[in-house]
């Protein structure tokens, strides 16, 4: 019998000490035993080296490097996944935190599935109590080896992080690595890009949990997140992913079509829900720069004309304004109450995991 492989989790961190602990914690105490954690510290100055150094100094699968100074969050990742010597590696943030069994069902799907290139598990969104507010479903995708194009379109309208992801290294070597210039999207990025050649394992069993507090980037970011997706980086990335995908045969020129004719489709719904978003936040400029992206890039005149009306400093802006807000408080409100019809076998699931990582 084979040796189990040996897994690399990487775990970026910068001044969340207690968050980082959690993480940790929720990888040593995987039931796949065989794996090391590498912790990459952007220089923080609060109890975090304290906090690493004593998990490391009780269990030696843990690793800490701590940078001079702050490189940034998205070069703390580059750097981490440089260093990745492992056969399969995961990529996990500090305040996200791992499901017991998800390597072990990680590791045993991709043993028996030689073609895919990365295991995709369930994922479950919840707040800072434990909630799930929402959770992935690959519906009949799931337990099974899923080959592009299809994989593609599947993941491009739903895909946002990489927390229940276990991938080969030999993929990411293909790939090139993270690209930095995707900047917030280099998870997104990264996975599309995966998705375009090569086949993945999907499974709808929850594996790892996503969370969403008040210092998250995904809450407190969001302005600069969206802004810098107004690049378009993360497309054009996406189009070459395609492109050479074409380019060596290993799609046909009609997928390729449809996988640009998906990305388009869901870059330009991200876009205008996005523009909504900021709008509400009070950031007019960055939705007038998104009207003109719209309306340049792809074509969306109408839509890109009623984003920059309400961009206006007139009457006719601030009614609108005051029409989008009302439109997303009451989205808001039909949302959280879709969110406590979700399973509570979920939410009890995530809290029981609080309290073992606590």
């Amino acid at each position: 019998m084979p040796p189990e492989p040996l897994v690399t989790t990487v775990i970026p961190t910068y001044r969340r000490p207690y968050m980082v602990r959690r993480a940790i914690r929720s990888v040593l105490d995987q039931t796949y035993r065989h794996l090391r954690v590498c912790v990459y510290d952007n220089a923080s100055d609060d109890d975090t080296a304290e906090v690493v150094t004593a998990l490391a100094s009780q269990d030696s699968r843990v690793r800490y490097y701590r940078h001079s100074e702050n490189i940034g969050p998205q070069e703390n990742f580059i750097f981490g996944l440089s260093r990745v010597d492992t056969p399969l590696f995961n990529l996990l943030s500090d305040d996200d935190f791992l499901l017991p069994g998800f390597l072990a069902e990680a590791t045993s799907a991709l043993a028996s599935n030689p073609i895919a290139g990365f295991f995709f598990g369930g994922i479950l969104s919840a707040d800072s109590d434990g909630r799930v507010t929402a959770s992935s479903d690959f519906g009949s995708e799931a337990a099974q080896t899923c080959l592009p194009p299809r994989l593609f379109q599947l993941l491009v309208p739903n895909t946002r992080t990489w927390t229940s992801i276990l991938f080969r290294r030999s993929l990411a070597e293909c790939l090139g690595g993270l690209k930095r210039e995707t900047s917030y999207g280099a998870d997104t990025d990264f996975i599309l890009r995966s998705a375009v050649r090569y086949p993945a394992v999907l499974s709808n069993s929850p594996c790892a949990v996503f969370t969403l507090h008040p210092g998250s980037t995904s809450v407190s970011n969001f302005p600069e997140t969206f802004e810098s997706a107004l690049n378009l980086v993360l497309f054009d990335s996406v189009n070459d992913a395609i492109e050479g995908a074409l380019k060596d045969n290993i799609v046909t020129k009609h997928v390729a079509d449809e996988m640009k004719t998906s990305l388009r489709t869901v870059t330009e719904r991200n876009l205008v829900r996005g523009a909504f978003g900021v709008i509400a936040r009070g950031r007019l400029s960055v939705a007038d720069r998104a009207s003109d992206v719209l309306a340049e890039t792809f074509k969306r005149q109408h839509m890109a004309a009623v984003i920059k009306a309400a961009s206006l400093d007139n009457n006719l802006g601030k009614l609108l304004r005051l029409v989008i807000r009302s439109i997303r408080a009451t989205r808001r409100l039909l949302f959280a109450g879709n969110s406590y019809r979700r399973p509570s076998s979920d939410s009890e699931l995530v809290k029981h995991r609080l309290l073992q990582l606590a």
